[in-house]
């Protein structure tokens, strides 16, 4: 894990290798020479550049711009009713499914499985996202309906486009999108089976 940095638009202390601040929003840039985080277009040590770290533009916001997608099922008040209607018979005897929208990774999460790039059953499987929090997030079945909690993740989890409060579970439903930091996964409910793919 990286170490923190002090944001240097709200002084608030963030994981070291954050793009965004997690409480003001003021994305993080860093001098090109000295690594200092600073505001502006250039460093107030050495005067030189400002520039986004290096090493975390792996995959970049520019993989998920197709954000489009998470205008079709925009109403994100409205599925919330939904899933306790029709998740109960999946969340009794199956599994959450997430599917990155990419291909790049599938999770069959069950219920209190936490999901993070260090931490939890899937690190494995999304240790390369490096915009992920080591503990970004929790799936959890509350009132018979498959749900999602952010654990205070640094840049994020979201639901339909809705960003979702730390700590506080929020069921999802089948076809919906959940998005862990700028990692965006379809929701499915699927049956527990042998040797499911965990790529």
């Amino acid at each position: 894990m990286s170490n923190s940095i002090q944001c240097p638009a709200c002084k608030f202390e963030i994981d070291g290798d954050s793009l965004y601040c997690d409480q003001c929003g003021s994305q993080i840039l860093v001098c090109s020479v000295c690594g200092r985080p600073g505001k502006g277009k250039r460093c107030m040590f050495d005067g030189k550049e400002l520039v986004i770290p290096t090493g975390s533009n792996q995959p970049s916001a520019t993989v998920h711009i197709t954000q489009p997608a998470a205008a079709a099922p925009a109403p994100a008040a409205a599925p919330a009713p939904k899933p306790a209607a029709s998740a109960p018979a999946a969340a009794a005897s199956g599994k959450l499914r997430l599917t990155a929208k990419n291909g790049g990774a599938v999770v069959d999460a069950a219920d209190g499985d936490v999901l993070g790039r260090t931490k939890g059953n899937f690190a494995g499987v999304l240790g390369k996202f490096s915009h992920i929090s080591g503990s970004h997030c929790k799936v959890l079945i509350v009132n018979g309906a498959w749900s999602i909690m952010d654990l205070g993740s640094t840049n994020g989890t979201f639901y339909n486009g809705a960003k979702l409060n730390a700590n506080a579970a929020v069921p999802v439903s089948n076809n919906g999108v959940v998005k862990l930091a700028d990692v965006e996964f379809t929701v499915s409910f699927e049956q527990a089976e042998e040797g499911t793919s965990r790529i």
